[in-house]
């Protein structure tokens, strides 16, 4: 009896929609980069992933040139992996590795139908005194939609704060203001950061920018992508706000934002909390924030519309972390105070 054998390779016999799959469940945009270089065809089917995960080390703006930074050594291995690139598919140039850390309208262009993309910055934005937590999530759609900020400092402390407006271990209410201004600051910046990239990508329909410190999270759905692109077509960009924060090259997202509409904010407080597991809270702070004249059909909203609306914020943006779900679910019953804040 004769035996024939296949000798042809397994991945040409693999569907294209299997590939896509995998290549969704990759997801990491450096290793599908790495991913085109396997064959002519990984280097045809990799651009159309539509999920997409870009952990960022450094941003620059789409101006800015790394070229003098690179080496002798890097130029000249980026000039070989160019030439073997060629021989495998003369048509497209394989993206230069040593420009990874390009804007991220830039390296997303290399994609041609993005649906879901979660960008991953290196750090969090805000700079934070010793023992201080400070976790926020922003929703966004030409602008503010809504900002959830839980704050507090871990330990004893040291002394308590008897009222939100007293001194004591947590700043009292002055410190509660900056934490919220810092956090919408840092917020409407990721926002100013991915206006290019969502409208270059009409095909966008979920797009989270966080960081690796899980500090804060930018959230646009299907809707707010399509108002932003909207307000972009219509003129009404969102205005830009360019005061320098002396945070130089490499960190122009920091520098650069789209304004916060005039919001009026209800915060709520706990001296201090003990938590089921033992963890203890000082200062704890709740904030909930959301633009001025938010509500249906542009009127004001009523006062339990706005705490109901409270309880589904703060549990979506924290409810996934036992710990912090427990101190806001304890700080939604708190006695709650009203600020109201102008555009800046």
């Amino acid at each position: 009896m004769e035996f024939e054998f296949d000798h042809s390779d397994g991945f040409d016999r693999t569907p294209d929609p299997l590939i896509h799959l995998i290549f969704n469940q990759i997801s990491d945009i450096k290793t599908l980069i790495r991913c085109r270089s396997v064959s002519k065809r990984f280097n045809s089917l990799v651009p159309q992933a539509d999920s997409l995960l870009l952990r960022v080390d450094r941003v620059i703006s789409a101006t800015d040139s790394d070229d003098d930074d690179d080496s002798f050594l890097i130029a000249f291995l980026r000039s070989i992996i160019k030439s073997l690139h060629h021989l495998v598919s003369p048509s497209k140039p394989l993206p230069n590795p040593t420009r990874s850390q390009n804007s991220p309208a830039q390296i997303l262009r290399e994609f041609e139908k993005i649906r879901n993309l979660q960008i991953e910055l290196p750090s969090g934005d805000l700079r934070l005194e010793k023992g201080t937590t400070i976790r926020w999530k922003a929703d966004f759609g030409k602008t503010l939609k809504s900002c959830v900020i839980l704050g507090f400092r871990s330990g004893d402390g040291g002394g308590g704060e008897a009222e939100l407006g007293g001194g004591g271990a947590g700043g009292g209410l002055k410190m509660r203001v900056v934490w919220t201004i810092s956090a919408l600051i840092a917020a409407s910046a990721r926002h100013y950061m991915m206006v290019e990239v969502v409208n270059e990508h009409k095909e966008l329909e979920n797009l989270v920018i966080k960081d690796r410190e899980d500090e804060g999270k930018v959230v646009m759905d299907k809707k707010g992508l399509r108002e932003c692109r909207e307000s972009q077509g219509e003129g009404e960009e969102a205005e830009l706000n360019n005061a320098s924060s002396g945070n130089g090259v490499g960190l122009w997202w920091r520098s650069n934002r789209t304004t916060v509409p005039a919001v009026r904010m209800r915060m709520r407080h706990e001296a201090r909390m003990e938590l089921s597991c033992g963890a203890k809270m000082v200062g704890a702070t709740l904030v909930v924030v959301r633009p001025i004249n938010q509500g249906n059909g542009g009127g004001e909203r009523s006062e339990v519309e706005e705490q109901t609306g409270d309880v589904g914020l703060a549990l979506g943006a924290f409810g996934e972390d036992a710990v912090y779900c427990e101190a806001v679910e304890r700080l939604l019953k708190s006695r709650s105070y009203i600020l109201e804040m102008n555009s800046f």
